[in-house]
């Protein structure tokens, strides 16, 4: 169901620099009228919203046209000279005039947080509590896959009480492989309430996905650290071996916390990975149960992969 898209203009009309570094002014209408809203970016802060949006896109798989974010200049600093910087402001305003095209955007929180208060509600009201729809579409979308899956799945996270301090899910990594110079690793979870097993497989992005959405929700406690992104040698075993060591230390650790294991995030990805994967003594299903036809939330094992640069293939490094 479509409905009315509320439009906005972004215009960057001026650059200071400041301690050799540009700071864009960027200014933001709302084209039903209003007052603008105004603020001070630097390149390297809008860089890091368009990978938040990025992210956005994928975890959801939102359906827009391709946004192009303006390249760095690698041999010559654009803040060394006035015609680069002027240059700069047209194709960054140009960038964010297609992002505020979008309205499937508009309520990630960095795309949110630049638009100027809407004229037909009162200034003090508007985003006051803003609405996590991220979080409800979450929870719709693991809804929707629980009642189609349903009978498919044999293990779910259970409430504290039942547990009995008891953590639920144990995590080990075995074998790994390397596809399209990716490594994809085999995970096995043991369910240690309803004793059954099953093995998956995933990539390092696949995870890092969830902890960045584990990161937006509320918790009382600090959230563990996820590995550090790295290069690794794929002909050496220690490296890939220390990071699945890693992995299943990062998984247990965060499946310990309750609070965690009962969010929506973890009960979608504990029922994904037992339809990616098999039953431990069952017959595969085939590859036709194994997929989310109809949510937005797929796992990145199934659409795309960590790259690496082309230019240092010698000697051949993976991302993992």
């Amino acid at each position: 169901m479509k409905q009315s898209v509320q439009r906005y203009s972004v215009k960057i009309p001026k650059h200071d620099v400041i301690d050799k570094k540009v700071y864009y002014t960027i200014s933001v209408y709302n084209l039903e009228g209003g007052q603008p809203k105004e603020m001070k970016k630097r390149y390297s802060e809008l860089e890091s919203m368009h990978q938040k949006i990025l992210e956005w896109i994928q975890i959801f798989k939102i359906k827009i046209p391709l946004i192009h974010f303006p390249k760095k200049k690698f041999l010559f600093h654009t803040n060394l000279s006035e015609e680069s910087i002027i240059k700069r402001r047209g194709e960054l305003q140009q960038y964010l005039n297609e992002i505020l095209a979008c309205p499937e955007l508009h309520c990630l929180g960095v795309v949110e947080e630049m638009l100027p208060k809407d004229p037909k509600i009162g200034g003090h009201k508007q985003n006051d509590q803003p609405i996590d729809r991220r979080w409800q579409e979450i929870q719709q979308l693991k809804e929707s896959y629980l009642a189609k899956h349903g009978d498919s799945i044999f293990s779910l996270p259970q409430k504290k009480i039942e547990l009995q301090n008891k953590q639920q899910y144990i995590f080990k990594f075995e074998d790994h492989i390397i596809f399209d110079d990716s490594a994809l690793y085999t995970v096995q979870v043991t369910d240690t309430i309803t004793n059954k097993s099953w093995k998956f497989t995933q990539r390092f992005q696949d995870l890092r996905d969830y902890h960045r959405q584990l990161k937006s929700i509320h918790l009382d406690f600090p959230l563990p650290n996820f590995p550090e992104k790295k290069l690794v040698n794929i002909s050496d075993a220690t490296d890939l071996r220390e990071r699945k060591s890693q992995l299943q230390d990062y998984l247990n650790r965060i499946f310990g916390y309750q609070t965690i294991v009962e969010s929506d995030i973890m009960v979608f990805f504990i029922a994904k990975s037992q339809l990616d994967g098999n039953e431990i003594g069952c017959r595969s299903k085939g590859t036709s149960q194994t997929t989310l036809e109809n949510s937005s939330i797929k796992s990145k094992s199934q659409t795309t992969i960590e790259q690496y640069d082309d230019d240092h293939k010698q000697p051949r490094k993976i991302t993992c």
